[in-house]
Parts: structure tokens; sequence; C-alpha cells
């Protein structure tokens, strides 16, 4: 018997090691839950690494550096479906992004203060991620004067028929909106700010990777995250 518990007691400690060594792979220095008018949300703050040399885009693996001063993205997943979370996240964090998520939509944007007050953010520029936005959360979202610097929107099928008041939401848009749809459901606005891209179902019907990847850098570009 004592063989056994003795067996069972290293048994438990590898898989710890285990799991301790899977979260240290994790492309996250920490994960944190917050509280946005009542929504609940989860910050995830990226692992960084110091340049290999002065200047250079290649990271020196064995140096770490605080994520301080880092472009954020809020991200809203849709209510009706699962949060593709395993979509979403890699790509934002492989750009240093500090990410604030909502796999339940909150009624109104977070305050601008609640990222940027903080060190890992602290008077960075902020975009938005959205996935499967409904119109009416949209008109909501961009009514009420926030003013993220730059807004990607995933999957339009949701959007308005182009006869219909498609281009409302949009009315008062930031600078850049990058509208990621599927083919054979554009949404056919008519703005300057307004960027569409197509992309062929992957294997589930939904959009592909790839949409993801495009919208991480896409956002990176605009909101200086490299």
């Amino acid at each position: 018997m004592m063989g056994l518990a003795l067996a069972c007691r290293s048994l438990a400690a590898l898989l710890a090691m285990l799991l301790a060594i899977g979260c240290a792979s994790s492309a996250w220095e920490r994960t944190e839950k917050i509280s946005s008018d009542g929504s609940d949300a989860c910050l995830y703050v990226p692992k960084l690494w110091a340049p290999l040399l002065p200047g250079s885009v290649y990271p020196n693996k064995r140096v770490r550096v605080p994520a301080r001063g880092r472009p954020s993205v809020v991200v809203v997943c849709p209510a009706e479906s699962p949060c593709p979370k395993d979509r979403i996240l890699g790509p934002l964090a492989e750009r240093g992004f500090v990410v604030l998520l909502f796999e339940r939509a909150p009624s109104e944007p977070p305050q601008d203060g609640l990222l940027r007050t903080r060190a890992e953010s602290k008077d960075a520029p902020t975009g938005w991620l959205l996935i499967s936005p409904t119109h009416d959360f949209l008109r909501r979202w961009m009514g009420v004067g926030a003013r993220p610097a730059a807004v990607a929107i995933l999957e339009a099928s949701v959007f308005p028929s182009p006869s219909s008041h498609s281009k409302e939401p949009f009315d008062s848009a930031p600078r850049r909106v990058l509208l990621e749809a599927l083919l054979g459901s554009e949404a056919n606005i008519s703005s300057e700010h307004v960027i569409e891209k197509l992309y062929a179902p992957d294997s589930t019907g939904h959009l592909p990777r790839e949409a993801y990847r495009d919208a991480a850098e896409w956002l990176a570009g605009e909101l200086g995250a490299r």
C-alpha cells in the first residue's frame, strides 16, 4: 500500500510539472478577470521578449520584458454561439496585444480608462475585434461616442441587405473598419471607411483561420503593434 501511495504521489507531481510547463509555454504572461459595467471579461497580458539586437524584429527568447504601454484590442464574441477563442487569441498574442475578451456582448463598450490607465496598455491605442455582431449591437456600440482607433468585424452575413440602411452603424465609424465575410454574404457597404475582404468557408462552413490572422495583422498595422 505504501508503494502504491508513493507511486500516486509521484504521478501527481509529474502531472503538476507537465501542467506548469504547459502554462509556461503559453503566449500569455497572465490572465485576469475584469468586470466592466456588470459584464465579465478576461484580460490577457502577452509575453514579450527583448529584441535579439537593438532595432531587430527578431526576439531574444532568453530575455523577457514586461508589457508596458502596449496597444490593446477589445474582443466581443456572439451570445448565440461558442466563442472561437482558439482562433482569436493566438494571432493577437503573436502581435503583442493586450486583449480584453468578452464571451458575451456587454450593452456598452468598456470605458476608455479601463485599459488606458493600466500599465500594460497605458496611453496606447485601442481597437475592437467583433465576432458576428448583430445590426442592433453595432448601432448601439458605435452610437455611444466610443472612439476606438480601428474596428475589425468578422462575418458580415448578419448585416442587412444592401437595399436597407446597412451604412447606418458606420456613420460614426472610426478612421478605418475591416469587414471580413464569407463569399456570397457581401455586405456591400459603400463607405470610404470600410475595407471588405471575402473568404471561402472552411470545412465547417465558417470563416477560416486565415481570416483571424488577417484581422490581427490589420489591427497591428492600424494600432502600431509591431
